[in-house]
This record gives structure tokens, C-alpha cells and sequence, in this order.
């Protein structure tokens, strides 16, 4: 049944057929990747701004990105790229597919005293009964994601790395450097478009932020979290030395 699903697709969009270079952000989630999907696929190059939930193995998997992006959008006139983001461990990432002189790599993390209380606020809201709604799970993760990503990134010939807060703290220089690490003819914006699965679904933020479609500096109170009960000194200090070999790997 996929299979005549993405086969009415091609028929649909004959552009399929051309080969579209992959941007890949390896990040975790609650890192303001919806933000930066957003940004990047309002781009007239870019196409794609949400997370796919599909891991990467060759060549294969990417031609399987276009047709599930496709399902729902069509692709630009004249666009080069397809983004996705990758945030979770269960999605296989192939160094090698990554290493492709025609991929470009973006990884991003995000400090855990803001990040962890954001997963746990994120699937209270959504999925309560999710282990993520707890401060046990979400810094399980965040633990485990940061382990692969200093993992994954000693095995990459190149990548672009940026701080999840410059995104919103120090926007016209984080974009000016995504830009020119990815070539672009027309340079990223804080001012972006809302798109069809904006907000909806497992497509990414559910908070209305994206809404006003352009940058804003969020300030959230995340005092109600007591994170010493999940010891955030160690996580804390895993944070700084993730952040320096991600650097240093870059």
C-alpha cells in the first residue's frame, strides 16, 4: 500500500526524480529545531522544515524523505536541498550517507537546566503517561543524546556546529554562519513562514511560538522543576564536555 502511495506521489510530482542534497540536524529535542526547520524551510532552496521520524541508511532512505515530504507539499521551483532533523537515538544516521560530499551536517545542543524542564512540560501536556513526563526520563534522554551526538560526530568528515541559544540570543550572526556553511544564494531570516503542518501532530512545537513567524526571545520560568532530585551537577558537567568536543570535532 506504500508503495502505490508514493507511486501516485511521482506521478504527481515528476520533480521527485531530481537529486536534492541532504541538510541533516542532528539535534535533541526541546534545541529550538522546529525554529531553525522553520528558517530553513522558508528558504527558496530548502525544502522541508519538520522532523521526519525516519532513520538514514543510503541512498534509499533519502529518495524515501522526498516522497513522505511530498505526500503533503510540494517541492520549490528550483530548490536544491531537503532537510530533515534527526532527534532521537532509535533513528539510525549513517556516517557514511553524512560523509557524501554533497551533505551538509548541522548539530546543535541546548543546556540542560532549560532543556530537561521543556521535554518534561512538553509530554505533561501531550502524553502524560510518557516516561519523558518525567524528570528520570527526560534527563535519560538528554544524557543518552548527548553521548551519541560526541559519538556521531568523531565520525564525520564535516559538519556546522551552533549553540541552540544563539539561535535566539545572537540570531543575525547564527544564521549568517548556517548560510554560509550551506552556500545559499538567498541568506536565512529571522522572519519565516508558518507551514501546513505548523504545530500540528508529531511535526514539532506545539507552544504557538512558531505562530508569530519570526524570531523571538522566550524567556520561560521553569522554577517549579526541582532538577537536584536527577543530580544536575553530573549532567551539567557531561553538557560542557559535549560542548567541547562537538566544537572541537566541528
Amino acid at each position: 500500500m506504500e508503495n502505490f502511495i508514493h507511486l501516485i506521489t511521482l506521478l504527481k510530482q515528476p520533480s521527485l526524480i531530481k537529486n536534492y542534497k541532504p541538510i541533516i540536524l542532528l539535534s535533541h529535542m526541546r534545541a529550538n529545531t522546529s525554529l531553525i526547520g522553520h528558517i530553513l524551510g522558508s528558504n527558496s532552496e530548502i525544502n522541508g522544515y519538520y522532523e521526519q521520524h525516519i532513520g538514514y541508511y543510503s541512498w534509499k532512505s533519502l529518495i524515501r524523505q522526498k516522497l513522505l515530504y511530498c505526500k503533503q507539499h510540494d517541492l520549490k521551483e528550483k530548490s536544491k536541498y531537503m532537510f530533515d532533523k534527526v532527534l532521537h537515538n532509535e533513528h539510525f544516521v549513517s556516517p557514511t550517507l553524512l560523509n557524501n560530499r554533497h551533505a551538509k551536517v548541522l548539530i546543535s545542543i541546548r543546556k540542560p537546566e532549560t532543556t530537561i524542564p521543556s521535554i518534561i512540560k512538553l509530554y505533561q501536556k501531550v502524553d502524560p503517561s510518557h516516561v519523558f513526563s518525567t524528570l528520570e526520563g527526560a534527563a535519560d534522554y538528554y544524557i543518552a543524546r548527548l553521548q551519541y551526538l560526541v559519538t556521531i560526530s568523531k565520525q564525520l568528515n564535516n559538519y556546522f556546529y551552533y549553540d541552540a541559544e544563539q539561535l535566539r540570543d545572537n540570531t543575525t550572526e547564527c544564521l549568517a554562519g548556517i548560510t554560509d556553511y550551506l552556500k545559499l544564494t538567498t541568506p536565512l531570516s529571522p522572519e519565516f513562514k508558518t507551514q501546513k503542518l505548523t504545530g500540528v501532530g508529531n511535526a514539532g512545537d506545539h507552544s504557538g511560538n512558531l505562530n508569530s513567524a519570526k524570531v523571538k526571545k522566550v524567556t520561560t520560568d521553569y522554577s517549579e522543576y526541582d532538577l537536584t532530585q536527577i543530580d544536575i551537577k553530573s549532567i551539567n558537567s557531561l553538557y560542557e564536555d559535549t560542548l567541547s568536543q562537538l566544537k572541537s570535532n566541528a
